[in-house]
């Protein structure tokens, strides 16, 4: 697919198709569709039906895996089927049928002039998007997956001031070994505070690093670990209540609301020789992580440098790629990184989820809109993230006080990869990854054997490239 040439943009919000004009094939996929839609790149068209039956018999793109494996896009468009291609919301999709290449381009630019929500409070447009869905799914049940953190946290009490108390679930994964925990322990003191029925998932190692039928993702990410987990927890939560339910996932706040807050926030204005403003924010953001300034100013440079040792340590350089994605020149483009980021995952998870009853409010349409907005640089001060929905929840509820840290799974990882480590190494061993000298498989099995110990967390390349050989008849 070629995502370079010349604009061609048809915009209308009310379609996910257009006609086809003598040459130009255009397909837009509004922002409130909150899916995916799945396009044959060699005609152009939409696949009609559930994309299952489409794509059951197309043969994986090792190519678009290797590619998934050594790059780190935001959001790609590609998948690693022959043939098949991503078309996320506020996006146009453009097939020229006579030169047979394709455009893809964001619309989100086009909602930035537009200030219907500006001025909006983004607490009350959560609890009015919570409210919507639950008018749709006849009042039922509203579980949410609720760590204690700033986005599960809102969504709790949005969803009680929607359905009242009596109607709400908060569930929370935890596992003993890991900060996870910590979530456990905040969320079980908020909701016996709210008085709100509370469940306990807890994360067993067996349930990570199964192996995924190849119909049920598109391209390679780190979710294809957990995915058994998932399917765990629906059945969980069924046994629990017994009756239908809507899932409310927080996952996009962060994007929405630049946390952490990028380093591009001062290196664009040192570029643009603004450097006293430039070193304020580098001071602004030191007083913010508890880094000394030196720390902050090269912290993008190391991270950029452990992600390349990182690459050459799991990959024969024949395979490394030649030069990164571009990178966004300022704050502005990073946050419209970051917000077209989250739109692409939770619309590939709320197009791959089966029992189509997962909603993300944090990337409704009229939340979008609003982050869209905002200026990036208000998000943000010397003490706290998050700034806009931090001072509208505050406003309507000042005695619940938000947490200031997140707790992570990377302890159950990592004990569930001590669990399954023999047979991890032995399919990576065997993959068509080790078997055509892609991977650097000493290398590799020296990272898990640390990573299973309790060394250094599961670095993200390794598990991407672990998630590619869970992958049947692949």
């Amino acid at each position: 697919m070629n995502n370079k040439g010349k604009r061609y943009q048809t915009h209308n919000p009310n379609s996910t198709q257009q006609k086809p004009t003598a040459e130009k094939i255009v397909h837009v996929n509004p922002l409130s569709s909150c899916k995916l839609i799945v396009i044959n790149s060699n005609i152009g068209s939409i696949m009609s039906g559930k994309f299952e039956h489409s794509i059951f018999n197309k043969k994986p793109d090792r190519y678009q895996i290797i590619r998934q494996l050594t790059q780190d896009e935001p959001a790609s468009t590609s998948t690693y089927w022959q043939g098949v291609i991503l078309l996320p919301p506020s996006h146009t999709y453009t097939y020229d049928t006579k030169l047979k290449t394709s455009i893809i381009e964001s619309n989100l630019t086009h909602l930035q002039g537009q200030y219907p929500f500006a001025n909006q409070d983004p607490f009350e447009l959560i609890i009015d998007y919570i409210a919507e869905e639950h008018n749709k799914n006849k009042h039922g049940e509203l579980v949410v997956r609720f760590s204690g953190g700033v986005d599960s946290t809102c969504l709790l009490l949005a969803a009680i001031e929607v359905a009242g108390k009596d109607h709400v679930t908060a569930i929370t994964w935890f596992d003993e070994k890991c900060s996870a925990n910590n979530d456990r322990n905040t969320a079980t003191a908020l909701c016996n505070t709210l008085d709100v029925n509370h469940i306990l998932f807890k994360l067993e190692p067996e349930d990570f690093f199964q192996e995924v039928n190849p119909t049920d993702h598109f391209c390679i990410n780190s979710s294809m670990a957990s995915e058994q987990a998932f399917k765990k927890e629906r059945d969980f939560i069924f046994s629990q209540l017994g009756h239908e339910f809507i899932v409310l996932d927080g996952h996009g706040g962060d994007h929405l609301f630049l946390d952490p807050v990028p380093s591009v926030a001062f290196q664009h204005l040192i570029r643009e020789k603004r450097f006293f403003k430039g070193f304020n924010i580098a001071a602004t953001i030191s007083k913010l992580t508890g880094s000394n300034l030196y720390q902050t100013l090269t912290q993008n440079r190391r991270q950029q440098n452990n992600e390349t040792d990182q690459l050459s340590y799991f990959f024969n350089s024949q395979f490394l790629p030649r030069r990164g994605a571009e990178k966004p020149k300022s704050l502005a483009e990073e946050h419209l990184q970051a917000i077209t980021q989250a739109i692409f995952q939770n619309s590939t998870s709320s197009t791959l989820n089966k029992f189509n009853n997962i909603i993300f409010p944090f990337t409704s349409q009229k939340i979008i809109e609003y982050a869209l907005t905002q200026n990036p640089y208000s998000m943000f001060d010397e003490s706290e993230t998050r700034l806009p929905i931090k001072r509208a929840f505050r406003k309507k509820h000042p005695n619940i006080l938000l947490r200031r840290d997140k707790g992570h799974i990377t302890g159950a990882y990592q004990k569930a990869l001590k669990f399954h480590q023999k047979d991890i190494i032995k399919k990576l061993r065997s993959s068509w990854m080790t078997q055509e000298n892609i991977i650097n498989m000493p290398n590799i099995e020296n990272s898990i054997n640390r990573s299973a110990m309790g060394f250094g967390g599961v670095e993200k390349n390794l598990l991407k490239i672990i998630c590619a050989s869970l992958i049947k008849n692949v």
